[in-house]
């Protein structure tokens, strides 16, 4: 079991890092890693309340950068807080290689966890909506054929590191073979079990239930420290939305104020030579 000062101080510098990984990306050119749906952008105009790229750069930034936030922080987890501070081995390509774990079966399973009584197999998730049904039926297959060759040490578990059991779709169910609606189509799968939240946290660190708390002290301890060191983080996040509405208005010879021709964004966007040939651009005037 992982001590708590140990967890607290290697959660709080892999949430450092991941700060600083997020910030960076804020600082390069934004409009380089953002593609605009320019049919979507038009469907939301009056919903958003955007008028001119300005405000419709605002929207953008936000929502772009909190889907990032979301994909980052889910990597940092699995990729650096999992392997670093609890000790599990991660599964790179390496580590299938060396230890023949590259069958496809074994494709959904990202750690092995070493406990008091044995190793598991360990597939992460982030959250209660992260399988859709393909997914889980795809997780069911593959983890029946790992149990057909008894491969899964003392276990597979499935980790939601937010949530609880009751907030779960059913999909969590359908990838251990539980599905009442059509079970003579499955084989309850017994040596599969899904942790998620408190749960999941306490049988990482050997049912240390405290260990969530110890996280989320680790990842305040780390924010503070990333902060207090970095005081100008907040603004080029607050900057972004200009900064991307400026870059825009560069990439796509479009005003930054005023009526948006999403005729002729949409070809700035979609045509490969539009922004080459001025007859075209000059001549692109249409009243939408």
């Amino acid at each position: 079991m992982a001590k708590k000062e140990h967890i607290v101080s290697g959660v709080a510098k892999e949430s450092h890092d991941f700060l600083a990984r997020r910030v960076e990306k804020v600082k390069k050119q934004i409009s380089s890693f953002l593609n605009i749906n320019p049919f979507m952008m038009r469907a939301l105009q009056e919903l958003h309340s955007f008028k001119d790229i300005k405000s419709m750069s605002e929207f953008l930034f936000i929502s772009h950068l909190a889907s990032g936030h979301a994909t980052s922080f889910g990597k940092m987890v699995d990729e650096k807080l999992l392997p670093n501070v609890f000790n599990t081995i991660k599964l790179t390509a390496r580590v299938r290689r060396d230890q023949s774990f590259e069958a496809s079966a074994f494709d959904d399973i990202d750690h092995l966890v070493k406990r008091t009584e044995g190793e598991y197999l360990l597939s992460l998730k982030a959250s209660a909506w992260t399988i859709q049904h393909a997914q889980a039926m795809q997780l069911y297959h593959n983890f029946k054929a790992i149990g057909d060759f008894r491969l899964y040490g003392k276990g597979i578990v499935v980790g939601v590191f937010y949530g609880n059991a009751e907030a779960l779709t059913n999909k969590y169910s359908i990838l251990r073979g539980i599905n009442p609606r059509h079970q003579d189509e499955f084989v309850q799968l017994k040596y599969v079990s899904v942790k998620a939240g408190k749960e999941f946290w306490s049988w990482l660190n050997n049912d240390e239930e405290e260990t969530q708390d110890w996280v989320l002290e680790g990842i305040i301890k780390g924010a503070n420290d990333y902060y207090n060191n970095n005081p100008l983080s907040k603004q080029f996040v607050l900057d972004g939305p200009s900064k991307l509405a400026k870059e825009l208005s560069e990439k796509y010879n479009i005003p930054e104020k005023g009526f948006i021709d999403w005729f002729y964004l949409m070809h700035a966007i979609n045509d490969d030579n539009l922004l080459e040939n001025e007859e075209e651009q000059t001549g692109l005037n249409f009243e939408r």
